[in-house]
């Protein structure tokens, strides 16, 4: 009787990095699997179905990293109806004229196709496929000066990963890339677009909800969001001048005690705060919506009543805020009335809600690896993660398509 190797996981760890467009919005949801058997095509499938990877993706392409096309290309079949499968291809296996009749049916089958990496100085554009439109290129260390060629050459979009700060997104911008992922929305930017964070359309739905006398329930929904929002809804009700004393735990809660009349003024009065003056998106957003959403998921996993929820999707939301307001995060929820246990997971990442965050935080597939052992510390299995992933990023998507 064969042994199972208990230092391979049975399930491996799943990665959705959100790659976005030049005015930060969503565009597409990079996958990465770590680590990935010889079952690929099978675990993908799993992915889209089992999953449901193919609902959360809504309009979003999905970007698929291949090492074998020819076997992808066998065992996959066409794309799955309704989901845009972009591969991501090795350079080395693009330029290699033995190898282009497996990448021209993938073509014809429906998939779109990116060369991963830059062709060497021997290749050129003749000689490069022309089904094949577009670069994705590891941008960590800046961009190549032999990159521009390609990037003016072929039609893209064109992806710059690893894209660390804003003033690197600016750059790959102005050489020609067009779809971008990276830790840079995690960085303030050059541009402000973090401290005016609320959106004005989004204010408009809320007004019109109150006015409306709408459902409670729809108004929560709303503002969970937009964190800068959220922020300022805590802020105004922990303030002295409604003289409430406990915690405020929950969306619901601080509606109520806010009143329905009070609200509406409020509302009416940030229409005049500040608002980006150009039409981009603000990159942190859809990064907050999936944090908080995530973080909820997994709590109801660890069977947390809906209170324990309702405060591990504040935690998921809050935890950017130093980003968005350009503040230390303790000056920024000390006038708020938060339960101990939030403010510990946020500021010292302990207790349930804290180990949670972390997990969170490692897995945006940055610079802090996530690892089985992490899962385990926080009480998630690495299928349940996966499952709380994909929901959060179904959650992230619509709120960045309404941004």
């Amino acid at each position: 009787m064969s042994v199972q190797d208990k230092s391979i996981p049975s399930f491996p760890l799943v990665f959705l990095q959100p790659v976005a467009d030049v005015h930060y919005l969503w565009t597409a949801l990079s996958l990465h699997v770590s680590p990935l058997n010889d079952d690929e095509c099978a675990f993908i499938g799993r992915l889209l179905h089992d999953f449901g990877l193919s609902e959360a993706l809504g309009k979003l392409s999905c970007i698929v990293p291949v090492r074998n096309p020819a076997r992808f290309a066998g065992d996959f079949g066409a794309p799955p109806a309704g989901v845009d499968l972009v591969l991501r291809i090795p350079v080395e296996y693009c330029v290699d004229p033995a190898r282009l009749p497996v990448l021209e049916r993938l073509s014809k089958m429906g998939y779109r196709l990116i060369a991963d990496g830059l062709p060497g100085p021997k290749v050129s554009l003749l000689q490069f496929p022309s089904f094949i439109e577009s670069l994705s290129l590891d941008c960590s260390a800046g961009i190549a000066p032999q990159a521009s060629t390609w990037l003016i050459g072929m039609r893209g979009p064109h992806i710059a990963e690893n894209v660390a700060d804003p003033v690197l997104f600016d750059a790959c911008r102005v050489q020609g890339f067009r779809w971008f992922s990276g830790d840079y929305p995690l960085l303030p930017s050059s541009t402000g677009v973090q401290k005016d964070a609320i959106s004005r359309g989004r204010l408009l739905k809320l007004l019109e909800l109150v006015s409306h006398d709408a459902d409670v329930p729809e108004l929560e929904a709303l503002l969970k969001q937009d964190p800068a929002l959220s922020y300022q809804l805590f802020k105004l009700v922990s303030s002295a001048a409604f003289g409430f004393s406990a915690h405020i735990t929950n969306f619901t809660q601080a509606i109520n005690l806010l009143g329905r009349r009070q609200l509406q003024r409020w509302l009416q009065l940030l229409l005049y705060a500040r608002f980006p003056g150009d039409e981009s998106a603000n990159p942190l957003l859809p990064r907050a919506a999936a944090r908080a959403a995530m973080m909820e998921n997994m709590c109801e996993q660890l069977d947390g009543d809906r209170d324990e929820q309702d405060r591990a999707f504040i935690v998921g939301m809050f935890s950017l805020l130093d980003t968005l307001l350009a503040m230390p995060l303790k000056m920024i929820i000390e006038p708020l009335r938060l339960p101990r246990d939030i403010v510990d997971a946020l500021m010292q990442r302990t207790g349930r809600l804290g180990y949670l965050l972390d997990v969170v935080e490692r897995a945006e597939y940055g610079r802090i690896p996530l690892r089985h052992s992490d899962l385990e510390q926080a009480g998630i299995s690495a299928e349940g993660y996966c499952r709380a992933l994909i929901q959060a990023y179904r959650w992230a998507s619509k709120v960045s398509q309404e941004a």
